[in-house]
């Protein structure tokens, strides 16, 4: 809220401090108080209504007020040698009425905020203050104390407007900064699903060559097939049979000569539902529960090893298990084959096509190997 702002709030609730008011002028001075503008608050009917009014012609006698009266002011309503001018150029002579005592209170609050002058309509009795009718004037003790609280509750104010506003301010950067971050992680996100959707196709391919070439074929997915197989969500373990199935699926469609090239569509290609998807993590080519989770180990190294191949990247523990999906670190991929250890050799014997890159190419795995074969000679 700007500083002209909060001193029209401050206006609209000067009404609630003190019963009866008729009507306020509010003259606003911007900090370096060059430019100044005037405001009135009138009572009509049972509300009040805030109208900008012209004061270009009482500027020198605000400007002489601005900054020079103390707290507050009483002016007697001859003392007043100025008029007010409504936008419509109705000419307010504000000081009018023969039973008004206008009260100024100066406040200038802070060097940023400008300089404010609340010029407030009282009665000259004290009808403003008691409900009965009462024709007791107001004396200079009354207006004394009228405008000591009057003016430190516009101060109270000011202090409560300016203490909100911060906190308004300082909630909607933290708005901002909240809504930047989960824009920021949405990107990253995206950024993960889009590399995972694209090592899933490489996993594909790498299955497709493989399949193939044991087969004296040649295959080529369409672009209806990549876009089919970069939206696999089942497990990766699977993902191989899918191919598979994929080009079975097609050899049967295609001519009964014989064919030596093959385009995989994607009504070729049936992703498994949930409930085969639950089977399978019971038992995996007849597997034992036991074997499962070492089978899927070797499925995911395999992946991570295919899509390092791809970049031409060397093959290290560090790298593929930066290819996980929750990424893992290299003393942990050595942990888990340690674990493994004699299910992966008896999954590679039962397997001998299988995990051809992880088999040959890569040294944790090979050092699995070596080391079995070693222990093998000193028992011989």
């Amino acid at each position: 809220m700007s500083a002209e702002g909060i001193s029209l709030r401050i206006l609209s609730l000067i009404p609630g401090l003190i019963p009866g008011i008729e009507q306020v002028v509010l003259v606003h001075f911007q900090h370096d108080r060059t430019d100044l503008s005037g405001f009135l608050l009138k009572k009509e009917e049972d509300t009040y209504k805030t109208d900008q009014i012209r004061i270009e012609a009482g500027s020198s006698f605000f400007r002489e007020l601005a900054g020079t009266t103390g707290s507050y002011r009483w002016f007697p309503k001859d003392q007043v040698p100025f008029e007010i001018v409504s936008k419509d150029k109705v000419q307010l002579t504000i000081f009018s009425e023969l039973k008004n005592s206008v009260l100024l209170i100066e406040c200038s609050f802070n060097a940023s905020h400008g300089s404010d002058l609340f010029f407030v309509y009282f009665n000259e009795n004290l009808s403003n203050f008691i409900l009965d009718k009462v024709t007791e004037p107001l004396s200079v003790k009354h207006k004394n104390i009228v405008a000591y609280l009057l003016s430190h509750s516009i101060r109270t104010l000011f202090l409560v407007i300016d203490s909100n506003e911060k906190l308004t301010t300082t909630f909607n950067d933290q708005i901002r900064l909240v809504v930047s971050e989960r824009d920021k992680l949405n990107e990253q996100l995206e950024q993960q699903s889009v590399k995972e959707r694209q090592d899933i196709l490489k996993l594909a391919q790498h299955y497709l060559v493989r399949i193939t070439g044991g087969m004296g074929l040649k295959a080529t997915f369409t672009d209806s097939a990549i876009v089919k197989l970069k939206n696999y969500t089942g497990e990766l373990a699977q993902l191989e049979e899918v191919i598979r199935e994929a080009l079975n699926f097609a050899g049967a469609l295609s001519s009964p000569t014989g064919f030596s090239s093959l385009l995989l569509a994607d009504y070729h290609i049936r992703f498994p539902d949930p409930i085969q998807v639950k089977m399978h993590d019971e038992a995996i080519d007849g597997l034992p529960q036991r074997m499962v989770k070492t089978h899927l180990l070797l499925d995911r190294l395999e992946h991570a090893a295919a899509g390092i191949k791809q970049r031409k990247d060397t093959l290290t523990s560090a790298k593929v298990g930066k290819e996980f999906p929750t990424p893992i670190s290299a003393p942990a991929i050595t942990d888990a084959l340690r674990k493994h250890k004699k299910r992966i050799i008896q999954l590679f014997e039962q397997y001998p096509d299988k995990w051809e890159i992880i088999r040959h190419e890569f040294r944790p795995i090979q050092n699995l190997m070596n080391s079995d074969q070693n222990q093998e000679l000193l028992s011989a």
